[in-house]
């Protein structure tokens, strides 16, 4: 199975966003059909990860436009892409507050951060797949 999972990837998803925010039970049951196969733990991770941006595409910009998920060889990667030209903050936290999620995503991602182009700003974080 493990060779059967490390030879599984699959074009990027996309999941279009808009001024109508979607629940995020409604998010992360698009993003579990995504990642059908992998392993739990991996998949708990990427759904925190895609809480937290999609929650901080909504609170900080005006309108996200999508949400990808990419299954590549040893890595998932997520991106959430919007108008906002704004750095998202990360700040050191003692106790839990508002401002601790992009805190879990540095965490929980062998890489994160922001990419802007064509007037697009695009967060994403790379988690590691369990092969």
């Amino acid at each position: 199975m493990a060779r059967d999972q490390a030879a599984r990837t699959s074009e990027p998803a996309d999941l279009p966003l808009g001024r109508q925010r979607p629940s995020l039970a409604t998010v992360r049951r698009w993003v579990r059909l995504q990642l059908v196969g992998e392993a739990p733990d991996c998949v708990g991770d990427v759904l925190l990860v895609v809480n937290e941006l999609v929650s901080n595409a909504y609170r900080y910009t005006s309108e996200p436009s999508f949400l990808r998920v990419a299954v590549e060889r040893v890595k998932i990667r997520v991106e959430i892409a919007h108008d906002s030209r704004a750095h998202p903050p990360l700040r050191k936290v003692s106790r839990p507050q508002r401002g601790y999620g992009l805190v879990l995503v540095a965490r929980l991602s062998d890489r994160w951060g922001v990419d802007r182009a064509h007037g697009d700003t695009v967060v994403w974080a790379d988690l590691p797949r369990e092969v």
